[in-house]
């Protein structure tokens, strides 16, 4: 009963989960959308395939110590949200239980010994998962997440011709036949109910591999160990898992289109004026430029081409004038500290480009803003380099 209760508790949480998550996306800077964008994928949702190796005990027996066998499991998921989700989870292969004080008569001695006996099992279960770490967290891609485990399911146990042959052929303290069946109808299996409360501790490696601790308390059929307790047999479970994820969505990457070519306006010549009495010098009008190279999030590989090659025509025309070279980062998306590195990255390839092309350094002035200074109103048109010349 107490275990149902558990059970219930566990899907309150579920669905105040799957709230709070859906309130935290609405009020978080960017979001889930934000982190998909960086990593180039949507952390949520994913299926999963695990194994798990470890060893398993008895807590209703003659101590679980003394009775503990190696333990394996296989189990497949999906994660809905960054909170729930849900695995089919097998797991099984040897148990063990025992009797203490069997009179046993070697010759004339009569002495008492501990007896054990073997037998094999397997559990089926339907498992809900709740990500605690994503419950608190702002973000969802966390690469540590702790899993409260919440299950129902079936157990099936057989081959327990151990417990048989010390019952037929000892007198045990215990007056017990096989609870399986009873005397006139002994039973060699037995199935009963399998519930589960449990947490699993996983890493993950990469982005598709993770690796874990999991710990089961499981409630097994009185009849379990083959005796009779009025009580559940409960089994304690510790494995070490290996994850597989896979299924992750794709995320299109956010293309700000370039800025319109700006139209420059060429002014008329001046006619020259001929005096005779003295020829007045020509008229140079110098023409300032002003060119703008924009970046998608996270870039700063230089892909305009043909604005750098506009700043070194005007360069070599005027070598007399100098340049400024200005980095800007958005202050919408990452942090200060990466905004900084990233204004500055994108200023010096620019600078680095023109050099290679002739312009030499003493006709350049670079500087880096970060995103201390937006020189326009829309967020996303503030990741560029603003080049400018008088």
């Amino acid at each position: 009963m107490r275990i149902i209760k558990s059970l219930i508790a566990a899907a309150g949480i579920a669905l105040c989960g799957v709230n709070a998550m859906a309130q935290t996306e609405a009020t978080m800077p960017g979001g889930v959308w934000q982190e998909a964008q960086e990593l180039g994928y949507k952390p949520n949702p994913y299926y999963f395939i695990q194994v798990q190796g470890g060893a398993g005990t008895l807590l209703t027996d003659i101590g679980a110590l003394k009775v503990i066998n190696p333990t394996f499991s296989v189990a497949v998921g999906d994660m809905f949200t960054p909170i729930v989700g849900a695995r089919l989870h097998v797991n099984g292969w040897k148990s063990k239980g025992g009797f203490e004080n069997v009179p046993v008569l070697t010759g004339d001695i009569l002495s008492n010994q501990e007896m054990k006996y073997n037998f094999n099992y397997i559990n089926t279960n339907v498992d809900l998962m709740l990500n605690i770490v994503n419950i608190f967290s702002k973000k969802v891609s966390n690469p540590f997440a702790l899993y409260f485990i919440g299950g129902v399911g079936l157990n099936y146990a057989w081959n327990n011709d151990e417990f048989e042959n010390i019952v037929s052929q000892y007198s045990v303290k215990e007056d017990i036949s096989n609870a399986w069946g009873d005397k006139q109808t002994p039973r060699k299996s037995l199935l009963g109910h399998n519930l589960r409360l449990g947490l699993l501790a996983d890493y993950n490696v990469s982005k598709n591999f993770s690796v874990g601790v999991e710990v089961d308390f499981n409630s097994l059929d009185d009849r379990f160990n083959s005796k009779y307790k009025d009580k559940d047999d409960w089994m304690m479970t510790a494995s070490l898992s290996l994850t597989y994820k896979f299924g992750y969505k794709k995320v299109k990457p956010v293309v700000v289109p370039p800025e319109p070519e700006p139209v420059v306006i060429v002014p008329e010549p001046v006619e020259e004026v001929v005096v005779p009495v003295e020829e007045p010098k020509p008229v140079v009008i110098e023409e300032p430029i002003k060119e703008t190279i924009f970046y998608a999030i996270r870039e700063s590989d230089l892909d305009s081409q043909t604005i750098i090659n506009k700043v070194v025509d005007w360069c070599k025309k005027y070598p007399n004038k100098t340049i400024t070279i200005d980095g800007y980062a958005d202050k919408g998306t990452g942090n200060s500290k990466l905004n900084v590195e990233y204004a500055k990255k994108r200023a010096d390839k620019v600078a680095e480009e023109l050099q290679a092309m002739g312009v030499p350094a003493s006709q350049m002035t670079v500087k880096s803003y970060g995103d201390t200074v937006q020189p326009f109103a829309e967020n996303d048109r503030n990741r560029c380099v603003i080049i400018e010349g008088k």
